[in-house]
């Protein structure tokens, strides 16, 4: 699976240029073919059935996150977010349309909703709740922008004859920020935990705000955690926390153990994943196929992981080795719950129903926009397989 060269791109330049369907068996959400935002649902269809307790509808939403949505939804409900149902995630720059539960809802204030990012649609009684995970998968349609015409061309050759891409992770699990992810990752497995520490509270970035850059630089300066907490704004909750217990006098392997089990381990699967998209890349290079049965997946890394039965152990046993990483580093006894078992990742992942459409961009004059459709199964995102291919530009 030869790459092409990456090539830039303006993404989600407007929020149209990003939609997302829900996909579930025979319940496919659609994104409506007028604007309905800031209307009242339509309601005429629907019959009641008191032996059903969940009214089922699709959420249609723009610019807004799907939390927000919810939260706004419940409010107007006079019930809790926790009595709307959901599958998935959708994105918040996007125009999106996916199914939701609501709990016994009060049907006249079903009526009166409405809001301007907001529409419901196509009700139905169910005798269930929707849970996360509860979805096959998602349809997307990506407008990318500004592309050169003949990049572009020579791209849209490759893409057309594309079944699978590879699945890499995405920038974001390194830390859209400070990137620093990994790094602290592999402090915490190496027990270098003040160092950890160090990074949490003092790397930098271009990309932060002045004042946070100011705080980290005069805390590396001065050391003084306590007063630390005069000047590192409030916003930053998860570092002021760390001085909070570092002022009181803790030791940093105790203050790793008092921080939130989920904000630590997702430093730890960043190393996992910088090893995994290295192994990726190497193999690929290597044309290594993927789609043969037996060696489809490539291992996250753990104490468990056992490279002798992986047909690509001499790549990992290399990038390993790159590194400075064993399988028992990531048994962290003094932290057990960031004792890491490991597991076993897609290195390919499939794309379907893939159409591709090379117009010229009317938002950027002299330039091509590639409009591009295709669907996903759960737990792939449309980053991963587009980051494959384009340098992506918000």
């Amino acid at each position: 699976m030869k790459q092409p060269p990456i090539i830039e791109a303006k993404f989600k330049q407007s929020t149209e240029d990003f939609i997302v369907e829900e996909v579930f068996g025979d319940w496919n959400p659609k994104i409506s073919e007028q604007d309905n935002f800031n209307q009242s649902p339509d309601l005429s269809s629907l019959q009641p059935n008191p032996d059903r307790s969940f009214l089922a509808c699709e959420l249609e939403k723009r610019n807004i996150d799907l939390f927000s949505a919810i939260k706004i939804l419940a409010s107007h409900l006079h019930k809790g977010t926790d009595s709307i149902g959901y599958a998935g995630i959708k994105d918040k720059k996007a125009h999106t349309c996916q199914r939701i539960t609501i709990f016994e809802p009060d049907m006249e204030l079903i009526k009166t909703f409405k809001h301007e990012n907001i529409y419901l649609k196509e009700f139905r009684w169910e005798k269930r709740k929707i849970k996360m995970g509860y979805l096959d998968g998602n349809r997307f349609t990506i407008i990318l922008r500004d592309l050169d015409k003949k990049d572009a061309i020579k791209l849209s050759t490759h893409l057309r004859r594309l079944d699978h891409f590879a699945n890499y992770f995405g920038k974001q699990r390194f830390g859209s920020v400070r990137g620093n992810n990994a790094k602290i990752g592999k402090l915490l497995v190496k027990r270098e935990f003040k160092k950890a520490i160090d990074a949490l509270l003092l790397d930098t970035s271009n990309k932060e705000q002045e004042e946070v850059t100011f705080a980290r630089i005069k805390l590396k300066k001065e050391k003084d955690y306590k007063e630390a907490l005069s000047y590192f704004p409030e916003y930053l909750r998860f570092e002021r926390r760390i001085l909070e217990y570092l002022a009181k006098g803790a030791e940093p392997l105790e203050v790793i153990k008092r921080l939130e089990r989920k904000s630590m381990l997702m430093y730890v699967h960043a190393l996992q994943s910088k090893i995994f998209n290295s192994i990726l890349e190497k193999a690929l290079a290597e044309n290594f196929d993927f789609t043969r049965k037996g060696q489809q997946k490539i291992p996250l890394m753990g104490y468990k992981t056992k490279i002798e039965e992986e047909p690509l152990k001499e790549i990992e046993k290399q990038v390993l080795e790159d590194e400075s990483i064993s399988l028992e580093d990531f048994d962290i006894r003094e932290i057990p719950y960031l004792r890491i078992k490991g597991d076993l990742r897609d290195a390919v992942v499939p794309i379907g129903d893939l159409e591709l459409e090379l117009e010229d961009d009317e938002e950027n004059e002299g330039s091509k926009k590639m409009i591009l459709k295709f669907t996903l199964k759960k737990g792939t995102y449309a980053t991963t397989f587009l980051e494959n291919f384009f340098i992506l530009r918000e």
